[in-house]
């Protein structure tokens, strides 16, 4: 899922994948007034990233996954609605997903406090894996955001 992205005074665009555009609105790299170009559609990053609210790219193969599949059609690699093995515990914490992770420049997630830290106690995300979440200043690893080691 690949978004280009052309900023207002710019001659060319950028290539963003959905996890990198989230970041980029986020630190305020773009506007969500830009212009965005997406399966050849064009859109402002807006309406772009409304849409993508219902798909997103698998951490493992990088493929568009539907937000209601409960693993990627292409790798069978859980998605962020995957059931925690915690049960009951799950309401304690953010049901939001807005977990980010970044391994050797690769982006994955987002994913609910709840997925993120099944997959970091599974191994699947590593402590030190760099995590950013809204509110956040900077990139930390996951084992700081998270409160494991």
């Amino acid at each position: 899922m690949n978004y280009l992205i052309q900023k207002p005074g710019d001659v060319g665009v950028k290539t963003y994948s959905l996890v990198d555009l989230r970041v980029a609105v986020a630190s305020g790299e773009v506007q969500l007034d830009c212009q965005a170009r997406h399966n050849g559609k064009k859109m402002k990053v807006l309406e772009a990233l409304k849409a993508a609210s219902t798909c997103y790219e698998c951490y493992e193969c990088g493929k568009e996954i539907n937000s209601l599949a409960a693993a990627c059609p292409s790798c069978g690699a859980p998605t962020k609605t995957a059931q925690s093995p915690w049960g009951s515990t799950a309401a304690t914490v953010s049901l939001v997903a807005d977990f980010h992770f970044a391994r050797k420049g690769k982006h994955f997630g987002p994913y609910t406090e709840v997925a993120a830290r099944t997959y970091l106690a599974e191994g699947r995300i590593n402590a030190d894996d760099i995590c950013w979440r809204p509110g956040m200043d900077s990139w930390m690893p996951a084992s700081d955001v998270l409160g494991e080691r």
